[in-house]
C-alpha cells in the first residue's frame, strides 16, 4: 500500500479518522515525510504540537505512541545502536532542547485535502515466482500464501494489495485479505501450551502451502529459502492470506 504524507495536523484533530493498521507502510511514508521536510521533533511533540500528526493520502490521521515515533524517527534518520533503529534519541525531546540546546523543527499547518485518495487507489502489485505446485495450489484458491512480508521490497504489503504469481507462462494475481505477523517461529509454532491459540497457530500452518509438514521441517524448508539463519527468520516471518480473484494463462 502505497502511502504519502499529504500534510500535518493535531493528534486529536478527529476531522481525520485515526488510522488503525497497515503498521509498516505507515511508517515508511512517515519516515520518507521526515526525510523530505528535514523534521525533527520527539513523541512528546508529536502527541502535544498543533501540527505535529501526519495525515496520510487516505485520509486519515497517523498516531503513534512515544517509543514508536522514537522508532519512527530514527528510521528516518538512521539513528541505530547495536540492537536496531535507536528509538531513545527522539523518544521524548525535551532533554535535547534543555540540554543539548538542539533546535526542533516542526512541519507547518495545513492537509492538502485535494490529494485524498481512495484506498483502493492506492494499492499496490507485488509480483513473484513460485513452484508449479504452489502455483496451483493459490491459483485453486485451495491454500492459503505464505511469504516473507519484510524481503525483496515487500514490506509495504497490506490489505487489499495484491499478489502477482508468477509460474512459467501462467500469472495468477490475489488480493490480500489479511496480513498476521510473527515475532518469532517459536511464537508461530508455541511451547509447551497445547490450548486454543496454539490450535490457531497450527491451523495457520495446515492452511498455507505446508500441508503435511511438521514444524522441525517447516523449519528447515523455510532456512533454505531464507539463508541468513535463524536471527533473520525471527525478525521477517509471516503469514498472509489471500483469495485468487482472476487468472490469467
Amino acid at each position: 500500500m502505497k502511502f504519502s504524507v499529504i500534510g500535518w495536523t493535531s493528534y486529536e484533530d478527529e476531522k481525520f479518522p485515526a488510522h488503525c493498521e497497515d503498521y509498516d507502510a505507515v511508517d515508511g511514508a512517515v519516515a520518507e515525510a521526515i526525510r523530505a521536510g528535514g523534521f525533527r521533533f520527539g513523541g512528546d511533540t508529536h502527541q502535544n504540537g498543533d501540527t505535529c500528526t501526519p495525515v496520510l493520502s487516505d485520509g486519515t490521521r497517523a498516531q503513534f505512541s512515544f517509543r514508536e515515533w522514537g522508532y519512527v524517527m530514527a528510521e528516518a534518520l538512521s539513528l541505530y545502536d547495536e540492537s536496531g533503529p535507536d528509538y531513545m534519541a527522539w523518544y521524548m525531546d525535551i532533554e535535547r532542547t534543555l540540554l543539548g540546546g538542539e533546535k526542533l523543527v516542526l512541519p507547518p499547518a495545513g492537509v492538502d485535502e485535494s490529494r485524498i485518495r481512495p484506498r483502493e487507489e492506492l494499492a499496490e502489485t507485488f509480483p513473484f515466482s513460485v513452484s508449479p505446485a504452489a502455483f496451483d495450489a493459490v491459483a485453486s484458491g485451495k491454500k492459503t500464501v505464505e511469504f516473507c512480508a519484510r524481503e525483496n521490497g515487500l514490506e509495504r504489503v497490506c490489505r487489499d494489495d495484491f499478489l502477482l504469481y508468477e509460474c512459467g507462462e501462467k500469472r495468477c494475481r490475489v488480493r490480500v485479505t489479511s496480513v498476521e505477523h510473527f515475532p518469532s517461529f517459536a511464537a508461530l509454532f508455541g511451547g509447551e501450551d497445547d490450548g486454543e491459540e496454539l490450535r490457531r497457530r497450527k491451523n495457520l500452518v495446515r492452511r498455507a502451502l505446508y500441508e503435511g509438514c511438521d514444524a522441525p521441517a517447516l523449519r528447515c524448508e523455510l532456512a533454505e529459502k531464507y539463508p541468513n539463519g535463524e536471527k533473520e527468520l525471527y525478525s521477517v516471518a509471516a503469514f498472509t492470506f489471500a483469495r485468487a480473484d482472476e487468472e490469467e494463462a
